[in-house]
This record gives structure tokens, sequence and C-alpha cells, in this order.
């Protein structure tokens, strides 16, 4: 009896000890809280989004919140050492299992929340070499082999220890390899700031909670630290911002296609915070500030979620009208290239009997079927007038439907820009009424030489000098080229109708012309200075106009880089 006695004795006086050597540790409260609201807030956000979502992702982010809840509850438990060391070494030892898992879910989660794919399988096995030594380590006790409850100190064994922190090292590495390779490859917009976000909130996470245990694990071997064990508590609140991060997710990105979470969670986490100060209110006084603070934030989360459904309405209704644009611009696109299609397929049709009409008109005219009078001869040359206008309209069809379809194509060689402006000077000429219009040609001696298609720039250089001639009734053209700043300038100037100012800014667009032309009923498509422009751009050059105004002429010009 008596020995029954001492033994109880001893235990309650162990029970005791051990009891203020914890509490002599930490308060019991901010154990309690730095614990159960981080799980419960964790482990309900999980539930919530496991139920809303409802695909792997959400599985996945529901086992990360599960696990380190089960961390959080066997952690706590085993600070209460005084129930006894069969309870400390049964949770203690599960602890760096349960981390381990922790960490594996967390990088299989970020991968799939980010690719919208499933882990590979060989990772998946890799991760399974990797957790198995923490596994059977754990499962067998052999990481805490003895726990003595007379001085509240366990024995680790800390090889074995050691290894879970390799472990989660090698998938904190894992994570930072993959979220850096995937930001890379993302094309800058939405889709790379959800990589962003999402990968530097689980880095976070999972860097406060490895760096809180491992220290702790390094300082527990050195005497000159006490009560190390307490620092392991601060790993816990990487947890909340882990959580911060996709619920910013949610709300800015609809992440997990969860519209109405965010202020719900929101919501819902505040509730949870204040719910668990109720229990460390020590004071009456304490306690009715709490649930006044609690009742308001219930009636403003409320108004918060009602605000937020009208936003997201009104966001579904912008987001329905933009697809439905979306889907008429990709007909009318579509529209669009069928008719530049249908244009190219008709002008090629119609490039065959007009230059037969034209060879034959040239033929008439020329007397190869023998002599004709001066009326008929004068109708031929208006019939072969008339064909040359209808070719080069045709080419400016085909030119344009090409340059929609992408299917311009170009040659390059190097040529002498001198020669090209007198080949096209030399041929326009004939047609040039002397008596209205003078053309003069003012060329540098110097050697200009270019890169290009010589074919596509003479008709460039055909059209400026044709309207130029077409645009000054009565008057002058100038055409000069010269070498200026590594680039060949080529440069029409004319006296003739001029531009208004309106009509300046869109000259180079399709089917733009200025206003005066249509009144003077001089004839053009207006496509003219959309090709040659194309034409320039490609060539890395730029095209340019100048006019004082109507009446005052016009400055057309061109500049290419020189030939290195």
């Amino acid at each position: 009896m008596l020995r029954l006695l001492q033994l109880e004795m001893a235990d309650l006086i162990n029970l005791q000890y051990c009891y203020d050597y914890t509490v002599n540790q930490i308060s019991f409260g901010l154990l309690l809280y730095s614990h159960l609201p981080a799980a419960v807030i964790a482990l309900a956000l999980g539930v919530f989004i496991l139920i809303k979502a409802k695909d792997l992702s959400s599985v996945l982010f529901f086992s990360i919140c599960f696990t380190f809840a089960l961390w959080c509850v066997l952690d706590l438990s085993s600070w209460f050492s005084f129930f006894g060391s069969a309870n400390t070494l049964f949770t203690w030892s599960l602890l760096d299992l349960l981390a381990v898992l922790m960490f594996f879910f967390t990088y299989w989660f970020l991968y799939v929340f980010i690719t919208g794919k499933d882990l590979p399988k060989w990772q998946k096995w890799a991760a399974c070499i990797v957790i198995l030594p923490t596994a059977v380590i754990a499962l067998t006790g052999n990481n805490l082999p003895l726990y003595d409850a007379n001085i509240c100190e366990a024995v680790e064994n800390e090889s074995l220890t050691r290894y879970a922190y390799f472990a989660e090292a090698i998938f904190i590495l894992a994570i930072a390899v993959f979220a850096i390779s995937t930001y890379r490859k993302t094309a800058k917009g939405k889709a790379r700031k959800q990589v962003f976000l999402a990968s530097i909130g689980t880095l976070v996470f999972l860097l406060f909670f490895f760096s809180s245990t491992f220290l702790v694990s390094l300082l527990a071997e050195s005497d000159a630290w006490e009560y190390v064990y307490n620092y392991e508590i601060y790993g816990l609140f990487g947890m909340p911002i882990f959580l911060a991060y996709f619920v910013f997710l949610i709300v800015r990105y609809s992440a997990f296609n969860i519209k109405m979470f965010g202020a719900q969670a929101l919501t819902t986490a505040l509730l949870l915070v204040l719910g668990s100060e109720l229990a460390f209110a020590n004071s009456l006084t304490d306690q009715i500030l709490v649930g006044v603070t609690l009742i308001l934030t219930s009636i403003v989360g409320l108004i918060l979620v009602k605000s937020v459904r009208r936003e997201i309405q009104q966001r579904e209704k912008i987001e329905t009208l933009a697809e439905n644009l979306e889907t008429t611009n990709v007909r009318l696109l579509e529209l669009d290239k069928q008719k530049s299609e249908f244009v190219s397929l008709a002008s090629h049709q119609l490039r065959g009997p007009l230059t037969a009409i034209k060879g034959y008109a040239s033929m008439l005219v020329e007397g190869d079927y023998g002599s004709i009078g001066s009326e008929v001869g004068e109708i031929l040359k208006r019939i072969q007038i008339s064909a040359h206008d209808m070719a080069r309209l045709i080419t400016d069809y085909l030119d344009v439907s090409r340059i929609e379809l992408g299917r311009m194509k170009y040659t390059s060689e190097r040529f002498s820009m001198r020669d090209l402006v007198q080949e096209v000077a030399k041929e326009i000429a004939p047609n040039i009424p002397a008596d209205k219009v003078k053309l003069s040609i003012n060329i540098s001696a110097d050697s200009i030489d270019v890169v290009g298609d010589r074919n596509k720039l003479k008709q460039v250089v055909g059209n400026f000098i044709d309207n130029a001639v077409k645009y000054t009734p009565q008057g002058e053209v100038q055409v000069s080229l010269a070498r200026q700043n590594g680039k060949a300038r080529f440069e029409v100037r004319d006296n003739g109708l001029g531009i208004s100012p309106q009509s300046l800014a869109g000259l180079f667009q399709k089917f733009a012309r200025a206003q005066n032309a249509s009144k003077s009923n001089i004839r053009g498509t207006g496509l003219g200075l959309y090709i040659a422009k194309t034409i320039v751009d490609y060539h890395k050059g730029a095209v340019s106009v100048k006019s004082d105004g109507e009446g005052k002429g016009s400055t057309f010009a061109f500049e290419i880089p020189l030939a290195a």
C-alpha cells in the first residue's frame, strides 16, 4: 500500500513538473491560438473548395489543408506531455511523415493548378521513393525511440529525423524549378500572373514551415538555447499566407471556377478567427467586446457577399457580351478571308481575257492587220487605254488579296535604285501630256544600291510618279533620288491639286482617297498607296506624305535602307 502511494505521488510530481515545464516555455493561450485557428480555417476552406469545385486540384488542395490540420492537432497534443509518454511517442513520431506528405501534396497541387494536367506517373513514383523512408522510420517509431516523462525530454534519432528535412527540401526545390520554368514559358498576361502568385504563395508557405521546424531541430542539439520548441509555432503562420494568395486568385482570376468563393471565404475566415478569440478572452468585458465585434463582422460579411454577388452577375453579363462579340469577330474575319480568296480567284480569271483584249487592240492600232481609219484607230486606242487601266486595277486587287491572305511573295536581290527610277521615268514619259505637265528628274550621282524585290519597288516608284502626274492638271512633277542618313530616299513633288489636312492622316489606308480626287473626276481605287506602304514596310522602310492644303501640291516619299 505504501509502495502504491509512493508511485502515485511520483506520477503526480512528474505530472506537475511536466506541466510547469510546458507553461514556462509558452503560454497555453498562445499555443492553442497558433494551432487551432490556422488548422480550422485551413480545413474549412479545403472542404469548401472540395465541395464547390470537385476536381483534382480541389482534392489536392483539401489534402494539403487536411494534412496541415492533422499535423497541428498531433503537434498540439505532443505539447501536453504530462498526459503520458505513450501519447507523445505516438503523435510526435507521425509529425515527420505528415509534413513530408504535405510537401508532396503541395507540389502535386501546384502542378495541376497551373498546367491543368495530372502529375506525370514517373514523378509520382519518384515522390513515393522519396517519401517511403520517412514512412518506414515514422511508423516504426525509430525517429523517436525514447521519451522520458520524468524530465519531459524526448530522445530523437537525429540521423533518421534529418532525412525528413532532406525529403522536404527536395519538394521545395522541385516546386522552385517547376515555377521558374513555367513562368518563363508562359506568355505575359493573366496566365503568367496566376503562375507567379500561386508559386510565390506556395513557396512562402513551405519555406515558413520548413525553416521553423529545421531551425528547432538544429537548436535542440545546442545546450545554449532553452525552450527551443516554442519557435516551431511560427512556421504555422505560413498557412494563412498560402490561403490568402489563393483567395486572391479566386477573387481576381476565378481560380477553381468558384465565383462567390472569395467573399464567402473571407467572411468565414474572419468569423472563425474572431470566434476563436472568445476562447481566450479572460474577462467578461473582453468577451462582450469580442462578441459585439463578431456580430458586426457577420453583418458586414453578409453585405459584402450580396455586393459581390451583384458584381458577379454584372461581370457575367459583360463576359457573355464579350464572348458574343469575339464570336462575331471570328465570323467576320472568316468572311473577310473568303472575300479575299474570291477576289483573288476572280482577278486571276479576268486577267486572261483582258490580256487578249490588250494584245489584239495593240496589234490593230499598230497596223498588224492592215490599215484602219483614224476614227476607228481612236476608238481602238481608247480600248487599249481602258484595258491597260483595267489590268492595273486587277493587279491592285490581286496584291491586296495576297496581302490580306499572307501570300504576298517577295524576291531579294541587290540592284541600283538609280537605274530603277530612270527606267520607270522613261516608261511613263510618253504617256505624260508634255504641253500640260513638265517631268523633271533629279538623281544623285552617288551609288544608291539596295537589297530587295526590284519589281515590287518599281511598282511603288511608278505609283508615286503616276499619281503625281494624274493629280497635276497643269504644272510640274519633280522626281528626286538621293542618299540620306544611310538610306535611299525617293521623293515625288508636284504643284497639283494638293491634299486637305483631313485626308492626310488615312491616305495610306485601304480604299482611302483625297476628297478633291472624286470632285476632279480622277479615276482611282485608293489601293495603290496602301499596297505601296505594305511593300515599303516589308523592306524595313517608311513612307510619308506632305501637303500645305488643297491647291498647293503634295510631296510623296519613301526611304529604305541602303545595301551594306
